[in-house]
């Protein structure tokens, strides 16, 4: 048998492989089950005598345990996917793959599909490991594993799929100060307003263009959430990565249910946070009566500043009044900007609603990336936030300022420490939100003579 003859027999026992595979795999099936999946497949098969070129040849255990292995592989995208600074992989039909890089930008890797039959058995791989059967003109679909989303779009050029990968280790808050993304000072700053002191966290909008990494900043911000809070993750593809949220409901809007069915329902499932991945539809305005009525919400939008998210929200299709749009306490504002050949993701603007004057929302501006230093600067001080939390907690607005100024010095004393990964910036700030001064004392300080100093 020529290499070509057994190429294409390969390909056609995969495409069998694939109709009996139907409906037995899902998402998070351990990889032990789906290779014993594959084995009493093809072993029928095999049986059967329908692929006798192929029987002998697998018949060798050594064999068949790589044909199974790379059956259930991703084949020439491996190696992509297994790549940390790949971020996204572009296949448009049979030309060449291209990923973005997460330094360097869209690059061409020089591979890809050798036939429309390759193609084509890769995507019904993909189906089947997520256990869809339908393939339809457009779909959006999980990696097994939860590893990143597909989307698959028909055209009259053949397919054209996007793979978004997840982060195997998503990115704690320090990571993205690493990245230049924020300054400690302004990680201290979030973290005062997703835990609000357990009296009274902010309603926050992450607002951005694409990619530029709202779900990123959205996952790590998670860190901040208190232990216990009841957490309800509304997405259209699953995204966050939320192993550590013990108490989190996860949904994922379909072609039956929508993202503001969820949002809705969402309500009956007594959530204290509703996350919504991407506010962009009707579901905006039950997420806005969400917090009309006490609870705490987040969500991205695609804005490139506060103002022109708040024109989004108050206009087609999400309709939400201005007084309405008023509950959103803080406007997070990403940006991406290419310096030389690198590419750097930055929090641009960090903003808070401030009332109205006739019919427009007023904004403060906390902080703004300044292009020239590469640095955030603050342009005032954090007063509308900080008035509606002193207001309710019964501390002064100096207590609320010494509060933040002590969680920025925590913040960087946990960086000099190592203890920058999502395990441990979590582990610390829920800590730190049950027992304050047990938990600054185990890094060794007094929290009243830290606030002390911070008053001096």
């Amino acid at each position: 048998m020529s290499l070509a003859e057994f190429r294409d027999n390969r390909i056609e026992l995969e495409y069998r492989l694939v109709e009996k595979l139907q409906g037995q795999i899902n998402l998070l099936q351990p990889a032990e089950e789906k290779e014993a999946l594959v084995e009493k497949e093809l072993q029928g098969i095999l049986d059967a005598n329908e692929f006798p070129n192929m029987k002998e040849r697998l018949q060798r255990a050594e064999e068949r345990i790589a044909f199974i292995k790379d059956f259930l592989s991703y084949g020439i995208l491996t190696d992509m996917l297994c790549d940390g600074f790949v971020e996204d992989i572009v296949i448009n039909n049979l030309k060449p793959i291209y990923i973005h890089h997460g330094q360097k930008g869209f690059v061409s890797t020089g591979k890809k599909f050798g036939s429309q039959k390759e193609i084509d058995l890769f995507i019904r791989k993909l189906l089947m490991f997520c256990n869809k059967k339908h393939l339809t003109k457009i779909v959006n679909i999980e990696l097994p594993n939860l590893e990143g989303r597909v989307n698959i779009a028909l055209s009259p050029f053949g397919p054209q799929l996007t793979i978004t990968k997840a982060k195997v280790t998503p990115l704690s808050i320090m990571d993205l100060i690493h990245t230049g993304a924020m300054s400690h000072e302004v990680a201290a700053q979030l973290w005062l307003y997703l835990e609000g002191m357990n009296i009274r966290p902010a309603n926050m909008i992450i607002a951005g263009g694409p990619g530029v990494g709202k779900t990123t900043i959205l996952n790590a911000l998670l860190s901040f959430i208190p232990n216990g809070h009841r957490i309800v993750v509304i997405e259209d593809t699953l995204e966050l990565n939320t192993f550590m949220e013990d108490s989190c409901s996860r949904l994922e809007s379909d072609d039956e249910i929508s993202l503001a069915d969820l949002v809705k329902n969402s309500l009956r499932m007594r959530p204290e946070r509703i996350i919504v991945g991407e506010v962009r539809g009707e579901e905006a305005t039950d997420m806005i009566t969400a917090c009309n009525i006490g609870k705490y919400c987040m969500g991205t939008i695609h804005a490139l500043t506060s103002r022109e998210a708040i024109i989004r929200l108050q206009n087609e299709p999400m309709n939400i009044p201005e007084m309405l749009v008023n509950l959103i306490d803080v406007f997070v504002v990403l940006k991406r900007y290419h310096i030389g050949d690198r590419l750097f993701r930055v929090v641009d603007e960090v903003s808070e609603t401030s009332g109205m004057e006739q019919v427009k929302i007023l904004l403060s501006q906390v902080y703004k990336f300044d292009y020239d230093s590469k640095k955030m600067v603050q342009m005032n001080p954090s007063t509308v936030f900080r008035d509606r939390l002193a207001q309710q907690s019964g501390l002064t607005a100096k207590d609320i300022m010494k509060e933040h100024l002590l969680r920025s010095f925590l913040l960087k004393h946990l960086d000099e420490q190592g203890m920058t990964t999502m395990v441990e910036v979590s582990t610390f700030c829920r800590h730190y939100s049950e027992n304050p001064n047990e938990a600054v004392e185990q890094l060794g300080f007094d929290r009243n003579e830290l606030l002390k100093s911070a008053d001096r």
